[in-house]
């Protein structure tokens, strides 16, 4: 009797399980993988890029060429990106996935009228989406060029710069990528400037036997403060920057003598520190960098000593450059008033205007010290004299 009454309560017990009956098949949806927002006449302007997943598993297992269009864009407009989000809903096949999206781009226009909002908090609120989100800018007007970009041989946009820019950064750290975790807690910090990677694409340094190959190229960043967007900093006027980036692996650093190029390095793990010094009402920031260079090609021979000062008088200009871009745009780019705000609080509290530091031209003083590090016996001069 006692055993009749546990199977009955077993099987009992099984009746409550979920099982799989809500459970989506992976071939009846589509998947997002990027989102592009513009803003022009008063709409907001939304692009999706649609990928096909299946041609990618086949290139990947070598189970033969891929057949198909590899992604798809669809496009509306509304008077939100929600709003224009559902009139494409309107017209698609399949459900839409969205917890392989893995970039966003934002455009001058969306930047200026703070459409990032929109995207944002509709990203950070569905259930499908993730934090890893990768967020961009550009200055194209034509923000859909960007979903052209394939990577080479597969022809797939799901491995291009906008999804991976951290695997290309340890070979080249340039401009850090940034995710939509980062850019809520930026967002919300005192005194923090937010830095978002510009991009745009090229047609010129990429070419195969059948065509000329569209490829995403990093420019730059655009800046933010709190909600405002204060504009772009884009070619060698942003180099200074990379010398103040945490995780920096490999900084290329080109040493000439007015228009004569003479010697090529790499910075290996350049690291800072930023001081603020206070005296009486004046607080200037002391950067100091410090790195391990290793020559790349000399091309002229110069000696040890003036390779290493001249390396580090041009770190020390390209810092100071990128600081005066930003100033011309309102822009603490350093984030020194955050630096202030960790190490002197009660400083921070005496000069803070609006939860930010006044800054000029005067307000940092930099210095570098390199250790030259050889890649071959004879380190100073050309292999080939």
């Amino acid at each position: 009797m006692v055993s009749k009454h546990r199977c009955m309560m077993l099987v009992a017990s099984l009746l409550l399980l979920a099982g799989c009956w809500g459970i989506e098949e992976a071939e009846r949806m589509d998947y997002v993988h990027g989102v592009g927002v513009d803003y022009k006449e008063g709409q907001v302007h939304v692009t999706l890029q649609i990928v096909n997943l299946s041609n990618l598993g086949k290139s990947e297992t070598g189970g033969g060429e891929s057949h198909g269009n590899q992604a798809v864009l669809a496009k509306s407009k509304g008077e939100s990106v929600n709003d224009a989000i559902f009139k494409i809903y309107n017209s698609t096949q399949r459900r839409l996935f969205w917890g392989h999206l893995t970039f966003i781009a934002l455009t001058e226009e969306a930047l200026k009228h703070q459409k990032f909002k929109d995207v944002i908090d509709l990203m950070d609120r569905y259930r499908e989406t993730r934090y890893r989100i990768l967020v961009f800018a550009t200055q194209d007007e034509d923000v859909d060029k960007i979903f052209e970009a394939v990577a080479i041989f597969d022809g797939s946009p799901v491995y291009t710069r906008l999804t991976d820019i951290a695997n290309t950064y340890e070979q080249s750290s340039w401009i850090k990528d940034l995710s939509m975790r980062e850019f809520l807690l930026q967002l919300n910090e005192p005194g923090y400037d937010i830095i978002i990677p510009a991009v745009t694409t090229t047609e010129e340094d990429w070419t195969s036997i059948q065509k000329t190959e569209t490829m995403v190229k990093t420019v730059g960043v655009a800046l933010m403060y709190k909600n405002q967007f204060r504009g772009f900093i884009t070619g060698e006027d942003v180099n200074g920057l990379r010398w103040l980036t945490e995780d920096a692996l490999r900084v290329n650093l080109d040493i000439d003598k007015g228009d004569k190029p003479i010697a090529e390095a790499v910075i290996i793990r350049p690291s800072f520190t930023i001081k603020p010094v206070v005296k009486g009402d004046d607080v200037t920031f002391h950067i100091h960098v410090s790195g391990t260079a290793i020559f790349n090609q000399i091309f002229e021979y110069k000696g040890y000593s003036f390779l290493k000062k001249e390396m580090e008088k041009q770190i020390e200009a390209e810092i100071k450059q990128t600081f005066h871009q930003a100033l011309e745009l309102d822009s603490d780019i350093y984030r020194l008033s955050e630096v202030l705000y960790r190490k002197n609080v009660r400083a921070w509290k005496k000069f803070a205007q609006d939860g930010k530091l006044p800054l000029d031209k005067d307000s940092i003083k930099i210095s570098a010290d390199l250790n030259i590090q050889s890649s071959r016996i004879i380190e100073e001069k050309p292999v080939i004299r």
